[in-house]
């Protein structure tokens, strides 16, 4: 009789441990569906190429708590540093790009599509524009994100600045180098 029970017991255990295993794999099962989907191939080849959302992140990481959120933050397309009358679809592009990673930052995200948002002053100094100004009077500007680059043989530079509009302080600034890739080059002979 006590060989019968310790049987049973045995298997009792051996049904509970499988019955414990099978819930612990499933667990592991859901969460690994849960977990958030690693970046395509794609997604990690554009980031090496455009490094937006290291710009984004080094702007950002910059910014002082003074500057409240939510304040509004408007974005312009980047420009040609010899020329800021001139921008491509490169510069449109790096604008948008940069637009998307802003999002859920903490602030409230306007673009102008404004190319000429910079005039340069008597004393060589590039200054906002009168036009810009007024737009982003109008939108009740706290932050202005500008960009310029500049095409050389083998590399684009790209610079990004966080100007607070009120102040006129650059409040965060970031240049990097890009590969000119095909797709970018592309872009750049609009």
């Amino acid at each position: 009789m006590r060989s019968l029970i310790s049987k049973s017991c045995f298997i009792t255990e051996r049904k509970f441990v499988r019955k414990l295993l099978g819930v612990g794999l499933l667990l592991l099962l859901l969460s690994s569906c849960c977990s958030s989907i690693p970046p395509s191939y794609y997604d990690y080849e554009y980031e090496r190429d455009y490094k937006t959302g290291t710009i984004v992140n080094r702007l950002f990481e910059q910014v002082l708590p003074t500057i409240k959120k939510p304040a509004v933050l408007v974005v312009t397309s980047f420009v040609q540093l010899n020329d800021f009358s001139k921008t491509s679809r490169f510069g449109l592009l790096m604008s948008e790009q940069l637009l998307s990673r802003m999002a859920g930052k903490g602030f409230i995200l306007k673009e102008t599509r404004m190319k000429d948002i910079f005039y340069q002053g008597q004393n060589g100094e590039f200054v906002l524009s009168r036009k810009f100004s007024r737009v982003a009077r109008e939108l009740d500007a706290r932050l202005v994100l500008v960009g310029t680059y500049l095409e050389a043989h083998n590399h684009v530079l790209v610079n990004a600045r966080l100007v607070d509009f009120q102040t006129r302080e650059v409040v965060a600034s970031y240049g990097c180098q890009l590969v000119k890739t095909p797709d970018i080059t592309e872009l750049l002979s609009n």
